[in-house]
């Protein structure tokens, strides 16, 4: 697949872009001096990438310049003209103001004008957003990477400057690497499904763990536990039952045994219950007193950066900054935190105050239910009795409450030992596969990684190097970097210039390595000369024509200031083919739209 043509139904506030099969020139110039030091992207160079972006269907963002300032645009349609793999070509329409209307139009001829048809003619017309993502990604059919929506490749087609901080991972990837490391591996030529069951399976794992943390850490062996509570219970149900036994044994008239029942029955009934209530809430009340009372942990910065310091070890303001802030940040989650526990606490405080005021009204009640039986022996055993089993009850109540938290606990630990068992093996596949892939010199990871390294060699006299390996927790991680001829890294790749070098040279890489498959056979690269002395945007040229006669179109952006040093009189740096389109600081007629800025 590769570009075409990009125009719109405002063609004098926006020139159609014809795009060609080799290398295509986004030229950007500087007439007024005093607009050397400053920001040029009002020119649009940079906007023009975010507009592929949108006519490839991206999700509307509010920081999107054509929603931000909506108003300005919302009367412009785009149409986008690509070449798929087959030799047809695809028109695809969408507007600003209906972004979620899609319409495409396939032919054979390229170069076409479809801003005047009628709605009839398009092959489909006005399709809903998620209609119309399927239905171009059926188009496009990248069949190295099937299982992979078409976005997710794109993305690393049309970086604008924010992607080039980090060869891998995207701007947009900011979240978890479950959202990228899978397709990175895939697209390698590692198994990428490997990760993505890694990631589950550590997420399974760790939301168990979150389950039993808060039960667990209050024994410390749960199956003691078990065992110990499994007696008492046996030992409080055989109490139970001889008191019971005891109790049935009484003779008392019928007034007597109807106020007996009612004195069981209701009355210790709900005594035991509420004695319960208040273990329960002094139990919560001297966890939440514990946690209160735990210190804060302290870190001085100073002393640690003084520490540094006599080893010789330079330690970074930013790193004292980071900590610092981390300090912060803990002490505003502790502080968060102790006011939600005194909440707590002095909600209980009032549960346990009301729940002993009903205590003693419940026992109030209860003698004078008994005092009636006079003050005998064996109305002072029964008594006893009765308090007892009272108390039983309430014991026996607690304690399966308990051994039914250690059971959940226990059950839930047995479940994590399953999951643990399924994450050894997969990660035990992972590192074979990785093992396997490092090693196989006809794989498509070894193409990538000699074709990056022919980059890097040619442009900076260096090695550049791309390794892939399994970190600590069995997740993947990639690396890229330079290397000197003695095979060591170099710091070189910490400055953007450099970063951005081993982002194109990784994506050239890459589309060399898939030239016979059905992968996108296009790259846009803002910016590509930034910074870099003449030696190295001279390289940098050679190989960027070289990839071109390999099949791949290339589109560049740069400031004509960037180039000059590489043109003589006789020979412009770029020939009048290579240059689509020129843009310049004289007036909104330079400009990508032809309007004020904005």
């Amino acid at each position: 697949m590769k570009l075409s043509k990009l125009y719109s139904n405002q063609p004098t506030l926006f020139f159609p872009i014809e795009f060609k099969d080799g290398l295509n020139v986004v030229l950007g110039q500087i007439k007024h001096p005093e607009n050397y030091k400053k920001d040029t992207h009002n020119l649009g160079k940079t906007t023009l990438a975010k507009l592929l972006d949108f006519m490839f269907l991206a999700q509307r963002h509010p920081k999107q310049f054509l929603f931000k300032k909506f108003d300005i645009f919302k009367s412009f349609t785009f149409f986008l003209e690509i070449e798929l793999d087959d030799g047809q070509f695809l028109t695809i329409k969408r507007s600003v103001e209906n972004n979620t209307k899609i319409s495409f139009k396939l032919h054979k001829e390229r170069l076409q004008d479809f801003s005047d048809l009628v709605d009839e003619q398009w092959n489909h017309n006005k399709v809903t957003f998620e209609q119309a993502k399927n239905l171009l990604d059926s188009w496009l059919n990248f069949d190295v990477l099937k299982k992979w929506n078409y976005r997710q490749v794109l993305g690393y087609l049309i970086r604008t400057q924010d992607d080039f901080n980090n060869v891998f991972k995207l701007q947009k990837h900011q979240g978890k690497d479950l959202h990228w490391k899978p397709y990175m591996a895939d697209l390698l030529g590692f198994k990428g499904e490997l990760a993505t069951a890694n990631y589950e399976k550590q997420s399974e794992i760790s939301k168990l763990e979150d389950e039993i943390k808060p039960h667990a850490k209050n024994y410390q062996n749960l199956n003691e536990e078990l065992s110990s509570i499994d007696g008492k219970i046996l030992i409080r149900n055989n109490e139970l039952k001889n008191l019971e036994n005891f109790i049935d044994e009484f003779n008392f008239d019928p007034l007597d045994q109807e106020k007996i029942e009612e004195l069981v029955d209701t009355l210790d009934v709900n005594i035991a219950q509420l004695n319960m209530v208040e273990y329960t809430i002094k139990n919560n009340i001297s966890r939440i007193e514990d946690s209160l009372n735990i210190d804060e942990i302290q870190f001085d910065t100073s002393k640690v950066k003084k520490l540094f310091t006599e080893a010789s070890i330079l330690f970074p303001e930013q790193i004292t900054k980071d900590f610092e802030q981390l300090i912060t940040f803990n002490k505003m989650i502790t502080e968060e935190r102790k006011s939600y526990l005194n909440e707590e606490l002095n909600s209980l405080k009032i549960e346990l105050e009301e729940a002993q005021n009903e205590l003693t009204t419940l026992n109030q009640e209860r003698s004078k239910q008994i005092s009636f039986l006079g003050e005998t022996e064996v109305v002072q055993k029964f008594k006893q009795s009765n308090n007892q089993l009272a108390q039983i009850k309430g014991d026996i109540e607690f304690l399966n409450k308990q051994k039914e938290v250690i059971d959940k606990v226990l059950l839930l630990e047995k479940q994590k030992r399953e999951l643990q068992k399924s994450l050894d093996i997969i990660q035990n596949d992972m590192q074979i596969n990785v093992q396997q892939v490092n090693e196989d010199t006809a794989s498509t990871f070894s193409k990538i990684r000699i074709y990056f390294n022919e980059i890097i060699n040619e442009i900076l006299d260096k090695e550049g190097s791309i390794t892939v390996y399994l970190n600590n927790e069995g997740n993947f991680e990639f690396d890229a970097s330079y290397r000197d001829k003695k095979g060591i890294d170099t710091s070189e790749g910490d400055g953007h210039s450099y970063r951005q070098l081993l982002c194109f040279a990784f994506d050239l890489a890459v589309a060399r390595a898939y030239i016979d498959k059905n992968y996108p056979k296009f790259l846009y690269i803002d910016g590509v000369f930034d910074n870099l002395d003449i030696r190295k945007k001279r390289n940098t040229l050679n190989i960027l024509r070289k990839y071109t006669e390999l099949g791949i179109q290339i589109i560049i952006t740069t400031i004509e200031s960037e180039v000059s040093e590489l043109s003589s009189k006789d020979k412009p740096v770029f020939s009048s083919d290579e240059i689509i389109l020129v843009l310049h600081d004289d007036g909104q007629a330079g400009r990508l739209f032809k309007i004020p800025i904005w």
